[in-house]
């Protein structure tokens, strides 16, 4: 018979260890708030040792989304990881230049009339003092880099960052062994990152693909994120950034819902957004 390696459960009733909970409870806060109130309200802020799934189909901004919340929290003082797996580092700092022009510049602009030059200068400047100081571009081979960068930060800044993949199955995919089942593969990559979420006391935000069979206008639920019940179970939330089919027309940007299907700390509800893609930015519909 094999020896019991677990701990052996103690019997002790809630008299003698509420204290402790209820300093636990008064603990469980968050740790900082978005600059995007969409995300507050469907999070309820920044928490500790927390997990969130984005999902979306192809080109409904998620990557987008993803730096414009990353920037916030950088511009807000706490050391932001971004993990890039589908873009290089400066087409995300390209999105953040143009959304920080605040209209004057577009993905598609080269700055060379004077305004435009002198948009891109002044973005620049904002993103060298608020956001530059306080976030990290990174491309990782597995997800114990990701564990290291965050060791290395939280040594380095005396804070513990807040971390953000782009994305989920391209790292899953990267990191597995040749020719592994990608369920299985995304599987082990979300027990990884959970792992280092809990370690670090990070939190965490990844995107994700969608399964094709979401692609059209099935009404979103945790099963749309390939297959893989890892994401179901082990994500804290998970949000679906989705057309907005009552509102198309009505706005010059593309409608969209951002809809939270599963949230720890708050109902199910979901906030209509607005996406302007030349100009890398969202904004709330009040």
């Amino acid at each position: 018979m094999q020896p019991l390696t677990s701990p052996i459960p103690q019997l002790e009733f809630e008299d003698a260890v509420l204290d402790k909970h209820l300093g636990l409870i008064s603990m469980d806060k968050p740790k900082a708030v978005f600059d995007f109130e969409p995300a507050n309200r469907l999070l309820g802020g920044i928490y500790p040792c927390q997990m969130t799934a984005i999902a979306a189909v192809p080109g409904a901004g998620k990557t987008t989304l993803m730096c414009q919340l990353a920037d916030g929290v950088a511009a807000s003082g706490i050391p932001v990881i971004f993990v890039t797996e589908e873009l290089p580092a400066h087409k995300l700092v390209h999105k953040s230049l143009v959304r920080l022009s605040e209209g004057a510049l577009t993905l598609g602009d080269i700055p060379d009339s004077a305004m435009a030059v002198e948009a891109f200068e002044a973005a620049v400047e904002r993103y060298r003092s608020e956001i530059a100081p306080n976030i990290s571009y990174a491309t990782v081979a597995t997800v114990a880099d990701i564990g290291r960068l965050v060791g290395e930060c939280i040594h380095a800044c005396g804070k513990t960052p807040v971390v953000f993949i782009d994305y989920l199955q391209l790292l899953a995919t990267k990191a597995a062994a040749p020719f592994a089942d990608e369920r299985l593969a995304i599987n082990d990559c979300v027990t990884q990152l959970r792992a280092v979420c809990n370690t670090y006391g990070t939190s965490m935000y990844v995107v994700s693909s969608v399964s094709r069979e979401f692609y059209g206008s099935k009404p979103p639920s945790l099963k749309m994120f390939g297959g893989a019940s890892t994401v179901e179970y082990s994500f804290d939330n998970a949000l679906y950034l989705h057309e907005d089919k009552e509102r198309c027309g009505a706005f010059s940007h593309k409608a969209l819902k951002l809809t939270a299907i599963k949230a720890r700390y708050r109902a199910l509800d979901s906030a209509p957004l607005t996406f302007d893609g030349a100009h890398a930015v969202f904004h709330e519909v009040i």
